[in-house]
């Protein structure tokens, strides 16, 4: 219901911009500038918001730049070979655990929120699980904040149960595309969602993908 009427609201203002241009023709024509009245009478009504969106997305491009470039990244508070002197002969147990087995661990872990660094994670059930980076003590924590206007932040970290510590961290920046009554108006700026390959595949390091093997 809300599209429809957003849809009624923007084909009265596209009419109403051609009906700006036509006045502006007439005017212009008085004139002997046709052309000019044309485009004065297209900015007075639609022009304007162009310009807005423009200085609006170059702003967001700015500032997601700036934040990938001084607050986003990776931190690796114990690497994967420090990890795996700590927990010692279960390193053979460490194995990536299956999609049911996420499940299962889903249901049964205590620890659903976790506060860190100031911030409130949350536990995500059955999350990347194209090549799971969970195991028998690490699980997935991950947040999303809204940063600024459209800029979102999204944070996660990879939490050993037992410990109790954070091993890995990530933090990127992105903003969702602009739209209006389901047109894009401008498109997703550049981010730093790369950020998110380089944390899986660090954190896959903390299984043992050949847990027969042992040590």
């Amino acid at each position: 219901m809300i599209g429809l009427i957003i849809l009624f609201l923007l084909a009265i203002w596209c009419l109403l911009t051609v009906l700006a241009m036509w006045v502006g023709y007439k005017i212009g024509k008085r004139n002997h500038f046709p052309k000019t009245g044309i485009f004065t009478g297209f900015m007075l009504v639609m022009g304007g918001w162009f310009v807005y969106w423009a200085i609006e997305f170059a702003y967001i491009q700015l500032r997601i730049k700036e934040l990938c470039e001084k607050e986003a990244g990776i931190t690796v508070y114990v690497t994967p070979e420090e990890w795996r002197k700590q927990i010692g002969e279960e390193w053979i147990k460490a194995k990536p655990l299956t999609n049911k087995e996420i499940d299962e661990k889903y249901q049964k872990n205590q620890w659903k929120t976790l506060l860190f660094e100031g911030e409130e994670y949350e536990i995500r059930q059955g999350a990347m699980r194209a090549g799971n980076i969970e195991n028998f003590r690490l699980s997935y924590y991950d947040r999303s904040t809204n940063r600024q206007g459209s800029i979102q932040e999204q944070s996660a970290i990879l939490f050993d149960s037992v410990k109790n510590q954070v091993v890995l961290k990530k933090t990127y920046y992105f903003s969702y595309p602009k739209r209006l009554g389901g047109v894009n108006v401008w498109f997703i700026p550049k981010d730093c969602s790369h950020f998110n390959k380089e944390f899986h595949d660090i954190a896959t390091k903390y299984s043992n993908h050949n847990s027969f093997k042992g040590f």
